[in-house]
């Protein structure tokens, strides 16, 4: 398939048909009037909207304090609702969410987007639907009103599903092109394919390197994975692939025997439960992901180099004839001691319709309810974390830091632009947390000691006496809070031995262990099994991400399953 798009005049993306059933043919009916557009100037807030809920894509957008390539856009065109509704149609079509059809706009020379009879180059489909989104949260934002972005968020841009998320990824120029193949399954592990293995076989034509894999249907999932992310690291000499272990904790296993430091591919937009599908952005696991990955991998040189393992001997990975332990070299550094709880966005659960008036308040009373729970939750594990912090004795912080910045940069995973005044990010992201420090009637009911005798009770209390005092102005500074943890969502903070601090996966415990291992970028976090290990993951450990617990020396065979 490969030679056949390359080689091609012209690809034919079919959405499919009755475009007018949807509203998709208003979107093809504004594209001679959006390719006169200049961008549209939008706001700090609006900005982080758009990165929040459209993501950013390369020139989508422009600064305030940007020039335009084109003359200053006045913010006075409003797009029509139908064409609102159209462009988030076109873009829950099942076209994008399907594996196989990203090396059709990756590897076309030219490609045109066609629904029923209407047809229209890409970028002119992609310029409009961009175009559409820019200008509506350009104009919610303009208006002052703190409910139309609320409005906006509930309606236009609620994807509970993952599907819009998926596809405004998909739309991007950039996408799938001149990727890695560790990189691409990263990318594309949302997209649905109807059997398990072609999440890897429909990756192969557009990756860099394919590193000798070849599809091979008498393989089965588990083998199929575990052959291929064992020919990704040594075909690559690197670890990177261990950054996709991490699984959404929302998400049951299904492949019980695939070993642990083989990534799942599996699962898709249709994996996550339905009682965790929020509408919008930070809340649901799948936009979430889709929104970090391509920051993380397009932005890794714009914050500080991982260098834990500066290896200076020759990269080695060996799998034995079992097929599923992998051997590294490595060394344990640390055990971890105190383990802090996963940090979760607060969501009330799905908003359910009733006509009768009674079901409907109950439901709105315990709905409610959920989410003082959830607020007071998040509350409760952020205040836990700083516990950590300050509270452990021998905690290490690098020369010049303060507890409480060692804290905070640990949230980040020190995730700060080179570029940027870090004093002024941290002084910035401090004030953020502030706005989960608990209020005085929150600190007695802490001193109750009720987390440990009623925790549900406890997270309540919490909650409702942080919503009963906030005001619209204060429910979008809470927001804004939430956004700027949403690194350390599905984590645990916790201590080891040594005093270290640290951002480690989820299914982390006490007792777990911190490795360094040749060809890593990261620490990871192993659990023994018997006389091998298995690993959950990888994690940021503050003050050796550099390089400063590696030693050539200490280096052992690591055995993994």
């Amino acid at each position: 398939m490969k030679d056949i798009y390359t080689k091609s005049q012209r690809v034919v993306i079919w959405l499919g048909p009755d475009p007018a059933s949807d509203g998709i043919n208003h979107v093809f009916e504004l594209i001679p009037t959006t390719e006169k557009l200049a961008l549209p100037h939008i706001s700090k807030s609006g900005r982080e909207f758009f990165d929040k809920h459209v993501i950013p894509a390369g020139g989508w957008y422009q600064a305030e304090d940007k020039a335009s390539s084109k003359a200053p856009a006045k913010n006075d065109f409003v797009v029509p609702d139908p064409a609102k509704e159209g462009a988030v149609a076109l873009l829950k079509r099942p076209w994008w969410s399907r594996v196989w059809t990203v090396q059709e706009m990756a590897l076309a020379p030219s490609a045109i987007i066609m629904c029923g009879d209407l047809a229209a180059p890409v970028l002119d489909v992609s310029r409009t639907v961009g175009n559409i989104m820019m200008y509506t949260i350009s104009n919610a934002f303009n208006t002052g009103d703190d409910e139309d972005v609320f409005n906006l968020e509930d309606s236009m841009f609620a994807d509970n599903d993952g599907k819009l998320a998926v596809a405004m990824l998909r739309l991007r120029r950039s996408f799938g092109k001149n990727k890695e193949l560790a990189v691409l399954l990263h990318l594309l592990r949302w997209l649905r394919a109807k059997d398990p293995r072609d999440k890897v076989y429909g990756s192969l034509g557009i990756a860099t390197s394919a590193y000798g894999i070849e599809p091979d249907y008498t393989m089965s999932i588990v083998e199929c994975y575990t052959r291929a992310a064992f020919k990704i690291i040594s075909g690559s000499c690197s670890l990177e692939i261990f950054s996709t272990l991490g699984r959404p904790s929302c998400i049951p296993p299904t492949l019980t025997s695939l070993p642990s430091w083989v990534p799942d591919w599996s699962y898709d937009v249709t994996s996550v439960p339905d009682e965790e599908r929020a509408p919008t952005s930070i809340k649901n696991p799948i936009t979430r992901e889709n929104q970090q990955a391509p920051k993380l991998f397009e932005m890794r040189d714009a914050f500080p180099e991982e260098k834990a393992s500066k290896s200076n001997i020759p990269f080695t990975a060996r799998l034995l004839n079992d097929g599923k332990t992998l051997i590294l070299k490595g060394i344990i550094v640390d055990e971890l001691k105190n383990v802090g709880d996963k940090l979760i966005y607060p969501y009330e659960g799905p908003r359910i319709q009733s006509d009768d008036v009674v079901m409907s308040s109950i439901r709105n009373f315990k709905r409610k309810a959920k989410m003082a729970e959830a607020l007071g939750g998040t509350i409760a594990v952020i205040q836990g974390w700083q516990d950590l912090a300050f509270k452990t004795e021998n905690l290490y912080t690098m020369p010049g830091e303060t507890r409480k910045d060692a804290f905070l940069i640990t949230i980040l995973s020190n995730r700060i632009r080179l570029s940027a005044n870090r004093r002024h990010v941290l002084d910035c992201f401090g004030q953020s947390i502030a706005g989960f420090d608990m209020t005085t009637t929150g600190t007695v009911i802490n001193q109750l000691h009720l987390s440990h005798v009623v925790p549900k009770l406890y997270r309540q209390l919490l909650g409702y006496k942080k919503a009963s005092n906030m005001e619209m102005s204060d429910i979008l500074t809470m927001g804004k809070s939430l956004g700027d943890v949403q690194w350390a969502f599905d984590q645990r903070m916790a201590t080891t031995s040594s005093g270290y601090l640290c951002l480690v996966p989820w299914p982390t415990r006490s007792g777990d262990r911190i490795a360094l291992l040749q060809g890593g970028k990261t620490p990871y976090v192993l659990r023994k099994a018997g006389e091998k290990w298995k690993i959950l993951g990888d994690c940021y450990v503050h003050g050796i991400m550099s390089g400063e617990a590696w030693s050539d020396e200490k280096c052992v065979d690591i055995e993994i399953i």
